[in-house]
């Protein structure tokens, strides 16, 4: 996947694959791994509500200063 995509696999890819194994349809893979973060969604709620204030990522972008939009059609 890494060398393909340029995207490497978290962990739902492997878990994925053990449900594959331990027979677990499809269609139930995406609420287990919505019930696997459920407790850390709740707790940035919670510390969110305690000091009152939006948890936001502190990143800095280190990107390109301007570029040039291009059409999803004209896109390579």
């Amino acid at each position: 996947m890494s060398e393909e995509k340029n995207l490497f696999a978290n962990t739902d890819f492997y878990m994925a694959s053990t449900y594959n194994f331990l027979g677990i349809p499809t269609p139930i893979f995406t609420p287990l791994f919505v019930i696997g973060r459920t407790s850390g969604w709740a707790a940035n709620v919670m510390e969110q509500r305690a000091d009152n204030r939006i948890i936001r990522p502190s990143e800095e972008y280190i990107g390109p200063e301007s570029a040039t939009w291009v059409d999803l059609q004209d896109r390579d």
